[in-house]
């Protein structure tokens, strides 16, 4: 979980996975992204947010979020999985060291 607090005009890119919750607990928020096709084109819906609303995001991957007014939000990850803990993991499997196991030793 992340927790942010953007003065007005400040923004940030953030990467989410699919299933991501946005909670604005205060002030008024512009979120744009992530990117989807469109009919041949790519595009980055733009929603506000307004207090106490969330969005789910059905897709995974770059948003931005701009603060319209100063904004105080939450950003969830889907079950409690957080996209770093996979990225680790993914470099532990391509240096050998997955998970508890040790790595093979040289004779």
């Amino acid at each position: 979980m992340m927790r942010l607090a953007l003065g007005k005009g400040e923004s940030r890119r953030v990467l989410v996975e699919a299933g991501t919750t946005v909670l604005l607990v205060a002030g008024n928020l512009a979120l744009r992204g992530p990117l989807v096709w469109l009919a041949e084109n790519i595009v980055a819906p733009e929603q506000h947010l307004r207090p106490e609303q969330s969005l789910m995001l059905e897709s995974g991957g770059w948003i931005d979020l701009m603060a319209v007014d100063a904004a105080e939000l939450v950003v969830m990850p889907p079950d409690g999985v957080q996209v770093w803990q996979k990225v680790v993991r993914c470099c532990e499997r391509l240096l050998g060291h997955e998970g508890s196991k040790k790595p093979a030793a040289l004779p």
